[in-house]
Parts: structure tokens; sequence; C-alpha cells
């Protein structure tokens, strides 16, 4: 501040006034005091109704999304006590990341020296041109939280952009005291949270790092605070499936007629196979070595058993186990007293042994060939055990807070019927996402969010209810009347008209029944009219004209000149548009009417069914329907350069034609 400047006011002293005395001296400290009590009491009123960074007037928001800038148009907004205004201003924005804007705050100390129109202005008097009390400027600018410069600027949010969407939470006046009390109203009357309108959640894809979901814009009511959405809003979430590891799964080797055999996990999708182990049979050459009674290594490890060793180039010289040699520390060893090959002669050893194979795989297994590289085969019907990673089902809740934030809750994953997790306290669940992480499957969606019934939607609730009841008592009107004894009882005889079954067969009937009624029979001549060729049957007629236009309109040139700006590229979509409608038809029983003329044993009756509409209802297709579309584009200058093709926030890879 100033050097020659004071000030004492402390809120805590408890002064409310000052008692100017008659007599005494007049203190600069007084006079600032003075400003700093009025200046206090009066923001003590106005934030019982206001909060900083309350619009009362204007701060709209227009996001250019070519540019990332956010457009503020001029707005007051309450800061410090006072309603201040503040200018339009354009707010470069990051349109991936989540924003503030706000207004900062600046204190400016002004003097005569940087203002000349400060000094005493009055003439002929003794401080004539006199310096006197300094001013305290406070401007006030739209910006973002990171461009604040100055060590005593104070920043104010006022809006959220969300990945470029805006986040509307109330329109101004925003006073905060009646906010809370609709929002205290709001949450007792309706128990919660609820959306009003939209809000629907989707999918958008994935790839090996995220997650992208599409919120549909609409308007929510969150603690009885509202959040509405002009446009639709995209949500990325970590791809982070939680891993589950399986260790020594077993399978039975069975190989087809190729020698192959498809082995499907028994929990997928599969993240990573990290061991095969099999059970494989070789035969080798091995050549006895100088020592006799001495022991020969097998080439491979983890051998379980030997089958044969026979001398090579003999069909009938063979060594038999236990008597000639036995199998110890993955050796051949000759040490009993049976025969043995002699020094440098060469022997085959057929043996099986465990090997341990890194196989290609998919999310749902692998493919398993009975040769294997080092030339032994896999031996049908033997163990084979998998070790292996794989992604665990889980259920995640994405919710939405008071701020409209996106948030996704994760669930406790399982190695089936995994539990959703529970929305916390001032949130509002939008949907539950249920996640197998198959890369060909999308996970699986139910919109869950408390919806608001509107005033019409509750008085056709009450109408349906009225019909259903209205419908239960005829139907059990007309159950007790069939369930009856329609014979006479008490000099009474009952006929419910439901058909002729009570009629007397013996007796011509002059009567029918119709739709439960009993009403006069009706006979009838059908005489159809002869109809011209033309298929219209008309009086005769002349032609009159009864509207004509005998005037025409003239042309002029718009611009004879040809003076136009360049022609700007042309993209196409193929198709630009799509409509399509899904039709589900819900079927009742056939109706049919019967009409009946004459009497006695000899009556004609003529059937005809017909389909009636009984009700119909038409809505909104929820999703999309999934399509291919072409770009073209076309009309870009000689020397012009495509940078990029986005298309709904999605890249796309443009190929020259």
């Amino acid at each position: 501040m100033l050097d020659d400047y004071y000030e004492k006011f402390h809120a805590d002293s408890g002064y409310e006034r000052l008692l100017f005395r008659a007599g005494k001296g007049l203190q600069s400290r007084e006079l600032n005091d003075l400003q700093s009590q009025v200046n206090h009491q009066i923001k003590g009123v106005a934030d019982v109704l206001l909060k900083d960074g309350d619009l009362v007037k204007g701060g709209e928001v227009i996001i250019d999304a070519k540019l990332a800038t956010a457009l503020v148009t001029d707005g007051e907004v309450y800061i410090a006590g006072q309603v201040r205004p503040v200018s339009s201003s354009a707010v470069p924005i990051d349109m991936t990341d989540s924003v503030d804007v706000g207004v900062w705050l600046t204190h400016n100390v002004v003097t005569e020296e940087q203002d000349p129109s400060l000094r005493d202005p009055a003439v002929d008097a003794i401080n004539f041109d006199e310096p006197g009390a300094a001013r305290l400027q406070q401007v006030c600018q739209w910006g973002l939280r990171s461009d604040g410069v100055g060590p005593d600027d104070a920043f104010y949010p006022v809006h959220k952009i969300e990945q470029g969407t805006l986040i509307i939470k109330q329109p101004p006046p925003q006073l905060d005291a009646v906010t809370q009390a609709l929002a205290r109203y709001d949450r007792e009357s309706n128990g919660g949270s609820y959306v009003v309108e939209g809000m629907s959640l989707s999918y958008r894809g994935a790839d090996q790092t995220v997650q992208r979901f599409s919120l549909e814009e609409g308007k929510a009511h969150i603690e009885g605070y509202e959040v509405a959405f002009a446009t639709s809003r995209t949500a990325e979430f970590d791809y982070n499936p939680d891993v589950g590891e399986v260790k020594e799964e077993p399978k039975t080797f069975q190989s087809d007629s190729q020698g192959n055999m498809r082995i499907d996990t028994d929990f997928f999708p599969v993240k990573q196979v990290e061991e095969v182990n099999v059970t494989a049979e070789k035969t080798v050459q091995l050549t006895r070595g100088q020592l006799r009674g001495g022991e020969d290594l097998l080439p491979d490890e983890a051998v379980l058993e030997i089958l044969t060793v026979a001398l090579v180039g003999s069909e009938t010289k063979t060594y038999t186990q236990g008597v000639d040699f036995i199998f110890l520390r993955n050796h051949i060893s000759w040490q009993l007293s049976g025969d043995e090959p002699n020094t440098g002669e060469q022997y085959e050893v057929t043996y099986r042994y465990r090997k341990q194979l890194m196989l290609d795989f998919d999310e749902y297994g692998f493919n398993l060939d009975r040769q294997l590289a080092d030339g032994g085969v896999i031996v049908d019907n033997t163990l084979v055990t998998i070790d292996y990673q794989w992604h665990r089902p889980r259920i995640d809740l994405i919710v939405l807070d008071r701020f409209g934030q996106i948030k996704r809750i994760k669930g406790q994953a399982a190695h089936q019927f995994p539990t959703a997790p529970k929305a916390p306290a001032h949130h509002l669940a939008l949907a539950q996402v249920t996640q197998s992480w198959l890369s060909e499957q999308a996970p699986e969606i139910e919109n869950l969010a408390v919806r608001a019934v509107s005033m019409s939607q509750l008085e056709q609730m009450q109408n349906q209810i009225g019909d259903l009841y209205q419908l239960l008592a005829i139907e059990r009107l007309r159950n007790d009347a069939n369930s009856q004894d329609p014979a006479s009882k008490y000099g009474v005889f009952v006929d419910p008209f439901i058909d002729d079954d009570m009629r007397d067969a013996g007796i011509a009937q002059t009567a029918a029944i119709v739709d439960g009624e009993l009403v006069l029979p009706l006979s009838a001549d059908i005489a159809e009219l002869p109809v011209p060729n033309g298929g219209l049957l008309t009086l005769p007629y002349e032609l009159e004209n009864v509207l004509e236009q005998p005037k025409q309109t003239g042309s002029m040139k718009i611009n004879p000149y040809q003076a136009v700006e360049p022609i700007p590229a042309t993209i196409t979509l193929t198709p630009s548009l799509d409509h399509w409608t899904q039709t589900q038809r819900s079927w009742t029983s056939p109706i049919t009417q019967r009409f009946t003329r004459g009497g006695g044993w000899r009556t004609r009756t003529t059937q005809s069914t017909q389909t009636q509409v009984i009700g119909r209802t038409t809505r909104s297709a929820e999703l999309l329907r999934r399509r291919w579309v072409n770009f073209s584009l076309s009309g870009f200058g000689e020397g012009e350069a495509l940078k990029r093709v986005i298309f709904d926030g999605t890249v796309v890879t443009p190929e020259e034609t």
C-alpha cells in the first residue's frame, strides 16, 4: 500500500460506529476505518444471498472447438462483497482436459503520479493542486486459474468446462441462499438425486489404454442442485481390468486327424499364456561311453520313463530295464551285470518326458500341434497343464457429482457373478457397466438413473390403473357367470349370452347373439356397382378454371461480375443421413366378426377375420445402429496440405484418390 496510509479496522473489535466529537481533530485513519466498516457490513448481508463467483447477469460462454477458445460475454459477478462488471474476453482452453473459467481480481493503487486529476481542483484555495487521497483500483477480467501473475491477485471460478463441453450448473442470477433453500426442498421432497431428461450412457470403444463412453445431453438434479449439459460428453476411463492367475490347469491331449487340438481355457479372456507343459515321446540315438558299466546322459530334462532301448541297426538286440540297465538321475546306467553296448556303439532310446512350451494364443485359448520342434510328439490321452493370466469380469458404476464430473466407481472383480458397487453420497448413479473384457464384445450398459415423472405421465398412469381395475371387474363378472349353474334356480333362468350352448337346438331360433347381446337377425343382399376400366365412377362434368396465374416474374443477375470467394473444400459423408424403423409387434387373439342371416336348422353364417390395432407406441431408438460411413474430401487448392481429419472426436486416416 502507501507509506502514509493507516487503517486499523478489525471486525473482532466490535466497533459498530465512529462517534466524531466536536473540537477533536479528524484523522485520516478514521475515514479509512469508516469505509472498511461499511464494506464489512454490506458484505455480511450480501454473503447471505450470494457467494463469491456467482453470476448475477450475463457471462454466457460460447466454445469454439476449432480455435480451442471459450468466448465469455459481458457479465456481472459477485466477488468480495460487491457485484463487479466483467468485460467480454476470449479465453484459450484445453479441449482434452477439465478447466475452470473464472474472474481474476487485480488490485492497483493509483496516486496523483499516475492520475494527475486526483490533485485538488479547488481554485483559489490554499490546497489547490496539492495531492490528496489515493485510489484503490480493482480490475476484473475473465481467465483461467493458471493465468495469474501477481501475488495479490485472486481467482474466482465461475464456469467449468469438461473436454470442450460447458457444464451448466445454474443460470443467472445465481442467488446462493435461494439455491440452497430450493436444493433442500428438492432433496427432501423428491428423495435425493434424479435425471430430468437425457443423460443416457453409451459405449464408444476402447484401445489398450482407455475406454470411451458417451453421455447424452440432458439435465439432472443432484442433491437438489441442477447440472445440465447442452451437448453430449465423452468420458474416458483407464482400461485396467483385474487380472487373475491360474496355475496348472489340467487338460487331456486328444489330437484330431490333422494332429492338432484346440484347447480352450476354463477362464477367459486370456491375457497371457505363461507356460504349457505336455507329455511328449521321442526316440534319440546315444553313443555308449568308454567306461564299462557307466552312464549315458539323455538329451532332454524331466524324463518320465524309458520305453525301449535297442542297438542301432539290429532288430533283435534290445535291452531290458532292470536287467541290463536302470534309469537313474536322467541317465541310462549300465551298472547292472546284464548286457550293454560296446564302447562307441550307438543305440536308440525311446522315452517320454515333460516339455514346456510357449505358444501363440487368443482370448479363449490356443491351438496345440502334436509335432514338436525338437522332434518329439505329444502323446494322446496324456496330461497337459496350463499356467495363464486372464481378465476377471467386473461391474463398474458410472456416477455424476453435483459439479458435473463423470466418475467411475470400480466394482469387485470375481470369477463369476460379480457384484456392483454402490454410489457414494452426493452422487447420482447413471449406469452399470458389466465388463467382460472381450475385444469383440462391448460391455453391457444398464442405465439405472432415477428419472423424474411428468404430470402428464402420472395422469396417463392413473388412467391406465383405472382401466385395469375395470377390465379386472368385467373378467371377474364373466367368470362368475360361467362358473355358476345356468339352469333354472328358484324360478329364474340365467343365460350370459356368451355363445349358443344355452339355446334349444331343437327349435328354430329367431334371434342372434352378437357381442354378448341377444338381437334380431339381419338379412342383407349385397349389390355391387359396375366400375369402369379407369377405376372411377363419377357424374358427367366439365373442367372449369378455379385458380389461375397468368403473370410471371422477371429475373436479374445477383452477381454479374462473378466476384465470389474461393469455394471451400467439400466434405461428403456417404450415407449422410440414416433413417430406419424398428417395429415390434405383440399379437392378441384374433377377433372374428359373424354376420348371420336366416334361422332354424338352415342357418347361414359368414365369418370374416380381421386384425384390429389395440394400441401403438412410438419412441426414439436408444442407440444408433452401427454403419460404415465413407468420407470424400475434395476441392483443395494447389499446395494445400491436409493435416488431419477428425470425425466426432475420432482421428480418421484418409486415402488419396
